[in-house]
């Protein structure tokens, strides 16, 4: 589907879309792997950018000699260090011109939301760390991981609940998963090269836009989804 004229739901990514990656997010899915397997003398790290806290803490559990019967244990202990290690502020930054396009979307009448592999908890936990509001986003449209196998249960079930409500979707990430999420639920996929992924890299996935970031490539992106306000 290509972006036409109507209301957008603008599904964003968190981690190195709206918010800075940061290694700590590894140091949590370890701690919550040793809370339920006990201390390991080498973890093994399964790749982890652009899939959902489910699937990061059953692999962590399984490459680490535990087992998928386990993740509901583990994503409780994932939970419980990352309200730990998010209690003080700072831990993460929020990225250039999120607070700029968040506002002039909302300002067109479009609806931000959250499409995340985080559970809806470790979201608003490293929003709040980024100094970010959950009220720029409207919580009852937002789609999280933390129960989610695959981030394309997230994106199909954002793409039901847009046609339910005459919204047309787009999903805003950083990452090749964010696109072949968006891609297999019929969504089109703006990129944004302020994660793991080049814009290069980005661009040799489906999308119909790629910005370096959201405040260089403001008005691009505003042009497309909100022509009067680009």
């Amino acid at each position: 589907m290509s972006v036409d004229s109507g209301r957008r739901l603008v599904l964003w990514d968190v981690d190195g879309t709206l918010v800075s990656n940061d290694e700590s997010d590894e140091r949590l899915f370890v701690a919550a792997t040793e809370s339920v397997l006990g201390p390991l003398p080498e973890i093994v790290h399964p790749y982890r950018h652009g899939k959902t806290d489910r699937q990061q803490v059953t692999e962590y559990l399984e490459v680490n000699g535990g087992s998928a019967a386990q993740a509901d244990q583990g994503s409780s202990h994932l939970i419980d260090h990352s309200e730990a290690h998010f209690a003080e502020p700072g831990e993460r930054i929020s990225l250039p011109g999120v607070r700029a396009i968040l506002e002039a979307l909302t300002a067109a009448g479009h609806v931000n939301a959250l499409l995340t592999g985080n559970s809806d908890v470790r979201a608003g936990l490293k929003l709040r760390s980024a100094g970010l509001s959950a009220e720029h986003f409207d919580w009852s449209a937002s789609f999280f991981g933390g129960s989610a196998d695959s981030r394309i249960d997230l994106t199909r079930a954002a793409s039901d609940y847009a046609a339910e409500h005459d919204l047309v979707p787009v999903v805003i990430g950083d990452t090749a998963a964010d696109s072949h999420a968006a891609e297999m639920a019929g969504i089109d996929f703006i990129g944004v090269a302020t994660g793991v992924y080049s814009a290069a890299d980005l661009r040799a996935t489906p999308n119909i836009l790629v910005v370096d970031d959201l405040e260089t490539g403001r008005q691009s992106l505003l042009a497309l989804l909100s022509p009067s306000q680009g």
